[in-house]
């Protein structure tokens, strides 16, 4: 089949003139250029403005990730002691944020754990309360963020733990 279309050219070529051979390289030459820069060039040149466009936010979202890790790590350091059952005190501290009614499962497990999972709320509420847990002696054992669709809001599910106080 090759062998068939390679002759086919030949002789095809060999039926023009010089200078039709000649034009016929150059637009050879040319397509190949055009479909090379269409084809191969441009897509990448796109996808690599695309990726430069958004590495200053990943960057961003980088840094405040490090940011809340060091603050999660110092609150832990630093965990205080709450007072009435481990109930009480995510009550407490859930009610201090407003978000009493964003349970939408919340479950003793036992006397030092509870499971609970919240309804969407922004990323900053949500990683304050948890801050606020943590130095009312309360430990996030399990952790799953789910994303809501819109922008900076997430659902929660949550293993607390920690003992009365």
């Amino acid at each position: 089949m090759a062998n068939e279309l390679s002759e086919r050219v030949r002789g095809y070529l060999a039926a023009r003139s010089e200078r039709e051979r000649k034009v016929l390289l150059g637009g050879a030459v040319l397509l190949a250029a055009l479909l090379g820069y269409g084809m191969v060039y441009e897509p990448l040149a796109r996808a690599r403005e695309k990726l430069a466009g958004a590495l200053p936010m990943q960057r961003a979202e980088l840094r405040l990730m490090r940011v809340q890790v060091a603050e999660i790590e110092r609150l832990r350091g630093s965990a205080g002691a709450g007072s009435g059952t481990l109930e009480q005190r995510i009550k407490a501290s859930a009610a201090s944020f407003g978000l009493v009614g964003n349970f939408t499962r919340f479950t003793a497990a036992s006397s030092d754990q509870v499971l609970l999972a919240t309804q969407a709320m922004s990323a900053t509420t949500w990683s304050d309360w948890l801050g606020d847990l943590e130095r009312h002696g309360i430990t996030v054992q399990r952790c799953r963020i789910s994303g809501s669709g819109q922008p900076g809001q997430a659902s929660l599910e949550l293993t607390l733990t920690g003992g009365p106080r």
